[in-house]
């Protein structure tokens, strides 16, 4: 039966869309991505699984989705989220970054994700925070910019957005010197203009067009959203109208700036008419409405007869919200509509003494050259129903008055830096802490939920108060961070953990030591690791449930022929075979190439299973020996926007030199034949 046409409304799409990748995108290389309130559970399993094409379930798959969502986390340069310092808590892989906005003054609250494919880098800007409310329930807004090469985006927006993130995440960065994460998220911006700064045309072509986009963004070091949007607005006549949606504006007893910047950008003489679309409520068993909207808003009309306010009442479903913000102008020509993470407060705008870090797209349309435009923009504003003011109105901003909520979150007091999870050159995991000028009194860090003290002032006054102490960390995995608390606190606050490099990391279980034969079963399939390694999970999990006494009554089953020596060699030369084509295919990512050679299923984990697993000395060289000679002959493949042949080439000598103190002596009683084998393949390789 032939599916169904899925009609979709027009305006209206899924947030978590833009996290897949279109056809065409390519291997994922890097994604970054800010947000004011924050869960990290669904960033990584919706927005990471998307943007990496995850193929397996966390709830159903269990041990393989954990696999495959290592593997391929393991092989993207930058994955990573900053999210204000309020909301920026909660356990995760470590193979992602999470990072701190720790402002002096306002919030981080932009909401921008930047998203690259070997093929396609994406832009979206929106009023979405990464939480399951943000994405599933309320209603919001969002845009998104593709660039790819011979692309028709004004690259000038995909600039833009990068130089704002970079300035966000240094505003909100503690300490002198840049943490891992933040090098990270440097050096993954660094690549975006690199290889995409071409993708694009200029804002000049896209003006004929008849439509512009350009990004608006306010904060430290920023104009106000207002002053932007009246230079954006073309010459001529002025707007004659304006559109505003929100959910949250200044307090009720303010002077409701935003709303007398609004009617500057609008005209001076003649009829000018202000929207505000809000939500609201009926007073039961009355006549009345309540509106969540302060009267400042209308109080802001300026005096003159032919200027009118007007407001729309927006009906949301049960158990949504409205938190899409919006500012719309237009004339008879021209519209210039605003959408993102800016509220029509004072923060929001770019207004008074603490403004937030917003981010916000611009669209402007010139009807005269768009005629069939318009109705795409309506169709992208939230309908209303107008609201009789002379029925009566009582104002009722919602609760949090000024901006959203912040919550009840204990802050991480600023001398308290990076912490940092590293490990030695004898193998021991440590976690580096930062710590500069005078810790609150009695300071302890706290894990499993509060319950455990694992360091603290004691111990660091111990030490000599150093501003930089690695301390031993014993357990199998690292930890996502600690609660920190100390006298007086009255609860705690959040410190999180990142990693000093991704290979510093413990593999998963299912992936520590595996035998060689699964080993070659990888190699050797043109499968992904995580369906392979999903068979071997389930075959051994019923060879364990089929007999337990483990004994084979089949003779024929117990006779294990993958150990002769003629088939054991045959096969691990099929997987030599397969492993040189799986290293002579481009790379995208230095990681990606990292993970081939020295992940847990690679070139240094065959190597050590061949060490465990060989019956003998000889054979321990020999096998070595064959491994080393298919690494001298990969030739890797060079394809833009991959990795230069050329660190291809450094990074497999550097794991062949790796493999020389793996190759034992052989006695004086071994074949002679073979020892020459051996010493003129290594003489060969490393000359």
């Amino acid at each position: 039966m032939a599916k169904k046409r899925v009609e979709k409304t027009p305006g209206f799409g899924k947030l978590l869309d833009v996290w897949i990748a279109p056809d065409n995108a390519g291997d994922p290389v890097g994604c970054v991505a800010t947000s004011f309130t924050f869960s990290p559970a669904f960033f990584e399993e919706e927005c990471l699984a998307r943007f990496l094409q995850l193929d397996s379930d966390p709830t159903e798959d269990g041990p393989v989705y954990l696999v495959e969502r290592e593997e391929k986390l393991a092989q993207v340069s930058c994955a990573a989220a900053l999210v204000d310092q309020h909301h920026c808590r909660g356990g995760r892989s470590l193979r992602w970054d999470l990072m701190s906005a720790r402002l002096p003054q306002g919030l981080q609250h932009a909401k921008v994700s930047l998203l690259y494919w070997s093929k396609l880098c994406r832009v979206m800007i929106g009023s979405a925070n990464l939480t399951e409310d943000g994405y599933r329930r309320n209603l919001e807004v969002f845009g998104v910019v593709d660039f790819r090469p011979e692309g028709e985006a004004p690259v000038s927006c995909l600039l833009e957005t990068v130089a704002f993130l970079r300035r966000v995440a240094e505003a909100g960065a503690v300490g002198n010197e840049a943490s891992p994460p933040l090098q990270r998220w440097h050096a993954f911006l660094d690549r975006v203009v690199t290889d995409c700064s071409t993708w694009g045309v200029t804002d000049q072509k896209l003006k004929r067009s008849g439509l512009q986009v350009r990004p608006v963004f306010s904060g430290n070091g920023y104009r106000s959203v207002f002053a932007t949007l009246r230079e954006l607005w073309p010459g001529g006549s002025p707007p004659e109208t304006a559109f505003v949606v929100s959910a949250f504006f200044d307090p009720p007893d303010a002077d409701n700036i935003p709303a007398k910047e609004l009617w500057k950008l609008l005209r001076q003489r003649g009829e000018a008419t202000a929207d505000f679309f809000v939500t609201g409520e009926e007073v039961p068993g009355e006549e009345r409405v309540f509106l969540n909207a302060p009267e400042s808003l209308l109080l802001a009309q300026p005096g003159r007869a032919r200027a009118r306010t007007r407001f729309h009442r927006v009906v949301v479903p049960e158990g949504r919200s409205l938190h899409a913000k919006g500012i719309r102008v237009e004339n008879s020509r021209w519209i210039l509509y605003q959408i993102g993470s800016s509220n029509f407060t004072s923060a929001g705008t770019g207004l008074g003494n603490t403004p937030n870090f917003e981010a916000n797209l611009v669209y402007l349309m010139d009807s005269n050259r768009l005629p069939h435009a318009r109705k795409s923009f309506d169709a992208a504003f939230p309908d209303g129903e107008l609201i009789d003011l002379e029925g009566g109105v009582q104002w009722k901003p919602r609760p949090e008055e000024g901006e959203e909520d912040v919550g009840q979150n204990l802050l991480l007091p600023l001398c308290f830096g990076d912490a940092t999870y590293d490990v030695d050159s004898h193998q021991q995991a440590t976690i580096r802490f930062s710590i500069s000028g005078s810790p609150p009194s009695g300071w302890e860090l706290m894990t499993d939920g509060d319950s455990i003290r694992f360091w603290g002032e004691s111990e660091w006054r111990n030490t000599g108060c150093p501003e930089v102490y690695d301390v031993p960390w014993n357990d199998e995995r690292p930890p996502s961070g600690f609660w920190v608390r100390w006298l007086g606190s009255e609860g705690t606050a959040w410190w999180p953990v990142n990693v000093s490099a991704g290979e510093v990391l413990p593999p998963p279980e299912e992936l520590k030591n595996l035998p060689l034969e699964v080993l070659i079963g990888i190699l050797s399939s043109a499968r992904p690791l995580h369906r392979v390694l999903k068979e071997f999970l389930s075959r051994r999990k019923k060879a364990g449930s089929d007999r337990g006494d483990g004994v084979t009554v089949d003779p024929h089953k117990r006779v294990d022929t993958s150990q002769f020596l003629l088939q054991r060699t045959r096969r691990i030369s099929w997987a030599l075979n397969a492993l040189r084509k799986r290293l002579e295919c481009p790379a995208v990512t230095l990681e990606c190439l990292r993970w081939r050679l020295r992940g847990p299923v690679g070139v240094m984990a065959l190597a050590r299973a061949l060490v465990r697993e060989a019956k003998s000395k000889e054979e321990q060289a020999f096998l070595l020996s064959e491994l080393v000679l298919e690494l001298a002959r990969v030739h890797p493949e060079s394809k833009p926007g991959c990795l230069d042949a050329d660190v291809h080439r450094a990074e497999i000598r550097s794991v062949i030199e790796d493999l020389l103190p793996l190759v034992p002596e052989i006695s004086m009683e071994g074949p002679e034949n073979l020892k020459q084998y051996v010493s003129s393949i290594f003489e060969a390789v490393l000359t």
